[in-house]
């Protein structure tokens, strides 16, 4: 190997430590500071519980109802994937709508290949047997694809492959900030927005005017693509960088706007996905932001 190579390996690897270890200290300090005590791992929770907490955030017929999920905390033995999404279904009807990430088990490089059909979800048991549910729409995206069934299900995922950024307005994610009756819940993935992927609506809504922001997308990945109809696509996007601390953007929501429970061992969260990426976006422009590495520096923020 020649030396100058070799020393630009070296460089390259350990530019990324800054980067890994904020990422290790940040879940640390989550799992520490925001874990419930209640929580049991696995569950004990069943299909009435998690139907009734539905019911108190309010998620009604016609409504949309957007699902992060862990079945490693879900499966209390007592409960099935099918049944817990014919519940999910049930509590929306034939007028709202379900959504899923579906995000495809295949390396995220240029060259790879997404088969909208065949690829399989990497987000979950859940989101697997979900995928595989009749009449199931999925996006064409290899960062962060989704699955939706229902009234807005072609309207959220249509356009998936023609986003910059896997998160800007051509996305599920972002579109579901659309509908004042659209809900993000979290099923068994922590509290204070742990994982909420709305949650990166901000950084895809002001990378162009804001530098700090900027600094978060330098790589770009193109693919491949065969659509529902077996059709040939290329799609390239903006690959996202950096470590979040949640935490910090969710002290900015009330418990109103952001209800936390756990239930039988199981901690869930409900938030209107409007509320979560309209609040974001404006704290986003005053340099409030969930991200802790590269260190957000106040100047950053300033539009150009």
């Amino acid at each position: 190997m020649k030396p100058f190579v070799f020393v630009k390996k070296i460089f390259t690897h350990y530019k990324k430590i800054p980067d890994i270890l904020a990422g290790r200290i940040t879940t640390y300090l989550h799992n520490k500071n925001h874990t419930s005590n209640n929580k049991t791992t696995p569950s004990k929770v069943q299909i009435n519980t998690i139907q009734a907490f539905l019911d108190r955030v309010g998620i009604k017929n016609g409504d949309v109802l957007f699902v992060h999920s862990s079945w490693e905390n879900l499966n209390s033995g007592l409960i099935t994937a099918p049944d817990l999404i014919k519940t999910l279904i049930n509590q929306v009807g034939e007028a709202g709508t379900l959504a899923m990430p579906a995000i495809p088990n295949t390396p995220q490089i240029n060259g790879a290949i997404f088969n909208v059909k065949r690829t399989p979800s990497a987000a979950g048991m859940l989101t697997e047997v979900f995928r595989r549910y009749p009449n199931v729409k999925r996006s064409i995206n290899l960062n962060h694809s989704v699955c939706a069934l229902g009234e807005k299900a072609e309207y959220l995922t249509k356009d998936h492959h023609l986003s910059e950024t896997s998160w800007d307005t051509n996305s599920p994610y972002y579109r579901l900030g659309e509908f004042e009756n659209a809900w993000i819940v979290g099923l068994g993935v922590g509290h204070r927005l742990q994982v909420a992927t709305s949650l990166h609506c901000v950084e895809s809504a002001l990378w162009k005017e804001s530098p700090y922001f900027k600094k978060l997308f330098r790589n770009q990945v193109c693919y491949e693509f065969k659509d529902s109809q077996g059709e040939i696509g290329q799609h390239c996007y903006k690959q996202r960088t950096g470590q979040i601390y949640t935490p910090k953007i969710a002290k900015y929501f009330s418990k109103d706007e952001l209800i936390e429970e756990t239930i039988d061992g199981l901690e869930v969260y409900a938030i209107k996905a409007k509320t979560l990426i309209e609040r974001t976006v404006a704290l986003g422009k005053e340099g409030k932001t969930m991200y802790v590495w590269p260190i957000p520096w106040p100047w950053l923020f300033k539009s150009k």
